[in-house]
């Protein structure tokens, strides 16, 4: 493929911002399990481009997501990441007040001050919402089709249940990246480096043992070794049960990636799963939100052994780093350190594509990523 993303795709405002529209702010994101909503009034917010939303249970059990913003004067309705408002949502500024359906049920001083007003006109904005293996997505577009975006990875899904009794939910970790999104997703999806960038915490492995397959706007990446496909093999399923996890794995090797474009990767293995959500920040700036989840023999908060763990801030960031990334033995300061180093060298002016490799299991995917973002962020 030439059409190559340019340079400017990963450090200039102007493509920032056209990001945000075209591709964010018409994409599916992760928000939260359904777990997250046990409650009516339960809600989480997400950013999605420059569009704030939030997911929230209703009274009848339903899942409704909406923009989060009062239909008076703009006043955001729900703060924080997550939280119960309880059985109606109220503007803070004047106490225009919402059904958790998002109708506009109450507005004070209505005769006196609107009279005209017609309540049935300005209930909240929505946005969609979608639900994959308790996974939920929003998206800004009220009628964006969810299946059609998730049908691809039918039948090829992981066998994690979340709702298992044995599943615990860690402590989320928060990544400040200097990398535009973009380059943290190559990396992500890029078999090649794995041998070598991370020799002494995954150590491999090698470019032939990759095996990436498409799924539609998705990809799903596995090792091999021997020919043998290490994705969710059916002795781990058995072993695994309902959950798709156990304590020692009798498969070594065995790893995962899902790659939900644009923005989401899933990684399950036999002890866990997590799940990443890219949040643009800039133009080459970004922040990766985290969430995992753990078997009962694990710890569910790790963040005090996490290199750049800022405790003040609950932050990572390279700022806070007090050894080399590459002696710290983790293999996701390793990634963040050399996407911190590539967006460094698109910053410069000398520089210009290099060759990808031509092997599917080495660098393809970052050519399909590219040809899949290529229709959305087209200048």
């Amino acid at each position: 493929m030439s059409e190559r993303l340019p340079k400017e795709a990963y450090t200039t405002a102007a493509w920032f911002e056209t990001e945000s529209k075209t591709v964010f702010g018409q994409a599916w994101t992760f928000v939260g399990t359904t777990h997250d909503f046990a409650q009516a009034g339960d809600f989480r917010t997400v950013m999605c481009g420059a569009d704030r939303l939030f997911a929230v249970r209703d009274k009848e059990g339903r899942l409704n997501a909406f923009h989060n913003h009062c239909r008076h004067r703009g006043a955001e309705l729900v703060d924080g990441e997550n939280g119960n408002c309880g059985g109606a949502l109220v503007c803070p500024y004047h106490r225009w007040t919402y059904g958790l359906d998002g109708a506009l049920r109450g507005v004070p001083n209505k005769r006196e001050c609107f009279p005209d007003l017609d309540r049935t006109e300005l209930g909240l904005l929505p946005a969609a919402v979608g639900v994959f293996k308790d996974l939920v997505f929003v998206n800004p577009d009220a009628g964006a089709d969810f299946e059609t975006w998730i049908a691809p990875l039918m039948g090829k899904e992981w066998p994690h249940d979340l709702s298992a009794s044995d599943i615990k939910d860690a402590v989320p970790l928060v990544y400040d990246m200097k990398c535009d999104w973009k380059v943290y997703v190559e990396n992500a999806i890029d078999g090649y480096h794995l041998a070598y960038l991370h020799e002494n915490t995954l150590g491999g492995p090698l470019p032939g043992m990759n095996e990436w397959e498409r799924a539609g706007q998705h990809m799903i990446w596995s090792a091999t070794e021997d020919g043998i496909r290490h994705r969710l093999p059916q002795k781990i399923r058995d072993e695994a049960g309902s959950t798709g996890m156990i304590e020692s794995a009798s498969t070594p090797g065995y790893g995962g990636v899902y790659y939900l474009f644009p923005s989401t990767l899933v990684v399950p293995t036999p002890y866990g799963m997590s799940v990443s959500s890219l949040q643009p920040v800039s133009a080459g700036r970004c922040r990766m939100h985290v969430r995992q989840w753990v078997g009962p023999w694990q710890s569910t908060d790790e963040r005090a052994y996490i290199p750049g763990y800022d405790k003040a801030s609950g932050i990572i960031s390279s700022e806070h780093w007090t050894k080399p990334p590459l002696e710290t033995g983790d293999f996701q300061t390793e990634d963040v350190w050399i996407c911190e180093k590539v967006q460094r060298g698109l910053e410069s002016p000398a520089y210009r594509h290099g060759p990808l490799s031509q092997g599917a299991g080495a660098e393809d995917p970052i050519r399909w990523f590219h040809e899949t973002l290529a229709p959305s962020s087209h200048h």
